[in-house]
C-alpha cells in the first residue's frame, strides 16, 4: 500500500509543477475577445487557403487537359506533314541526315553549289 501512495503523491507533484499540461486538451476561453479575434483570423486564413488550393488544383487539371490536347494535335500534324527539303532521310546504315537540295556544279542553271549534309 505504501508504494501506491508514493506513486500517487509523485503524480500529484508532477501535475502541480505543470509536467502534464502539454498532454491535456486545449479548450479556448470563450470570454477573451483577443483570443476569439485571433482564432477568427486564423480560421479565415485557413478558409482562404482552402479556396486557393481548390483553384490551383482545378487550374492544374485544366492545363493538363490543354497540354494533352496540344500534344495530340502536334502528333497529328507531324504524321500529316509532306516530306520537304529539310525532312529527315532514313539511311539504310542507320544514320539520319538532313539533306538540303542538291544542285550540281555541272548544271548550267545552278548559280552555286548548295550541297550540304549535316
Amino acid at each position: 500500500m505504501r508504494p501506491l501512495l508514493c506513486a500517487l503523491a509523485g503524480l500529484a507533484l508532477l501535475r502541480a509543477s505543470g509536467a502534464f499540461t502539454a498532454a491535456e486538451l486545449f479548450i479556448p476561453s470563450r470570454g477573451d475577445p483577443a483570443r476569439t479575434a485571433g482564432c477568427d483570423r486564423h480560421m479565415a486564413v485557413h478558409g482562404r487557403l482552402d479556396v486557393i488550393e481548390e483553384t490551383v488544383e482545378k487550374t492544374v487539371e485544366h492545363l493538363e487537359a490543354e497540354v494533352k490536347g496540344l500534344l495530340a494535335q502536334l502528333e497529328e500534324l507531324a504524321w500529316n506533314l509532306p516530306p520537304g527539303p529539310f525532312s529527315l532521310i532514313p539511311d539504310l546504315l542507320g544514320e539520319e541526315t538532313i539533306a538540303f537540295e542538291h544542285q550540281s556544279r555541272s548544271d548550267p542553271t545552278a548559280g552555286s553549289d548548295t550541297t550540304a549534309l549535316l
